[in-house]
């Protein structure tokens, strides 16, 4: 707990699931986490990495809980600051954190059963603890030793360990795409470029039927933006070609990823008729519309170049993101004033993507003033931060 956090935002009374080994400051953190952090730092989207894995994986070994306390203790000290202090983390928690990066190395240089694993979901956490205190060169580090890790370990062969580390891809595939938005030159790692949408086999895109659920839609959602920004990036020197002088393959891969994205929009409109769901349901089905949304713009502005999809002026398409967004952030202010949360927290951060990244995509792409203008006040009245 960071020195004077707990006058300010006490704690809600909650039952942890299982006995949490550690300190009782350990305890207390952990405690937290369970409470608040897991829920605001998956955002909008439920997580089984957050609410379920990283616990298993902090109980079962010493490693994973140091860094989740040091990720508790660092997301307490963000939330419960204000934007103007000079530094994010509290000297307790940089201690906390210097010591969970020693104890990965020491466990790294004696490796054991489920080193692999643990050296995983600590790259994860410690991407986290970078983004929340602002070093993106340090997050990026993390994430790119956690993808290199993770590619190596897929060619093993199939043990209890490597079931548990496949659990943990489509984490990394969300927090791989992310960096690929915010770095523009960053073709994303795990993306799957060489697909055709005439291969139903390969399993990139939504099948003509529904999906299975929101995780699914979102799982393959991500993969059709990793598959964009690696399209995007590839090709970034065609960019101003006209469409008589774009290549062949260029033009079919370009109508691949429409197909794409118009099968994956015909899914969530099914899924979402399909069935009466509860409100973080629908809080997830519009946090990825709004992503869908985005990238369908950026498909539709490129190869060739078309000046009319962020040049529009009225843009209904920019607004309708916007109206999206603008329901998922007076989420988040009730969610705040919950009784189960902590007391008026100042801000919010998130690892997961959530709306920020799309309102600040609008806020400097789009013509329409009123658009621009709108998008960059929801951006300040958010007090939220999302990712790098």
């Amino acid at each position: 707990m960071t020195s004077g956090s707990s006058a300010l935002l006490p704690i809600a009374s909650y039952s942890i699931p299982f006995k949490i080994p550690g300190s009782q400051k350990d305890r207390r953190l952990l405690h937290y986490f369970c409470v608040q952090g897991s829920e605001d730092i998956s955002g909008f989207l439920a997580s089984d990495f957050w609410s379920q894995t990283v616990l298993q994986a902090g109980h079962e070994d010493l490693v994973v809980r140091q860094a989740l306390v040091a990720m508790s203790s660092l997301h307490l000290d963000y939330i419960s600051s204000s934007p103007d202090r000079a530094s994010v983390a509290s000297p307790e928690t940089l201690s906390l954190y210097g010591k969970a990066l020693r104890s990965l190395g020491k466990r790294i240089g004696q490796p054991s059963d489920g080193t692999t694993k643990t050296a995983l979901v600590c790259c994860i956490l410690f991407y986290c603890c970078e983004s929340a205190i602002g070093d993106r060169s340090a997050a990026l580090q993390h994430l790119s030793n956690g993808l290199k890790l993770l590619v190596s370990s897929q060619g093993e062969n199939v043990t209890d360990e490597s079931k548990g580390i496949e659990s943990l891809t489509t984490i990394f595939e969300r927090l791989d795409m992310q960096a690929s938005f915010f770095e523009d030159d960053r073709i994303p790692i795990l993306a799957s470029p060489e697909y055709k949408y005439e291969e139903p086999d390969h399993g990139l895109l939504p099948p003509r039927t529904s999906f299975l659920g929101l995780e699914d839609a979102q799982q393959r959602l991500v993969k059709l933006q990793a598959w964009l920004y690696h399209f995007v990036n590839k090709n970034v020197e065609f960019y101003q070609e006209t469409k008589e002088s774009l290549s062949l393959d260029i033009l079919e891969e370009r109508s691949s990823l429409e197909q794409g994205y118009d099968a994956w929009i015909e899914g969530i409109n099914e899924f979402e008729n399909r069935d009466q769901h509860d409100n973080q349901t629908l809080h997830g089905i519009r946090t990825l519309l709004v992503h869908f949304h985005v990238c369908q713009m950026i498909l539709r502005s490129k190869f060739p170049q078309d000046h009319g999809v962020f040049g529009a002026s009225p843009n209904p398409t920019a607004h309708h993101i916007l109206d999206l967004a603008e329901t998922l952030l007076k989420h988040t202010i009730e969610a705040n004033a919950s009784p189960s949360a902590t007391k008026t927290p100042r801000r919010n951060f998130s690892l997961e993507t959530g709306v920020v990244a799309p309102l600040f995509a609008l806020a400097i792409k789009c013509s329409d003033d009123s658009v621009a203008t709108r998008a960059a006040q929801m951006l300040a009245a958010s007090h939220r931060r999302e990712g790098l």
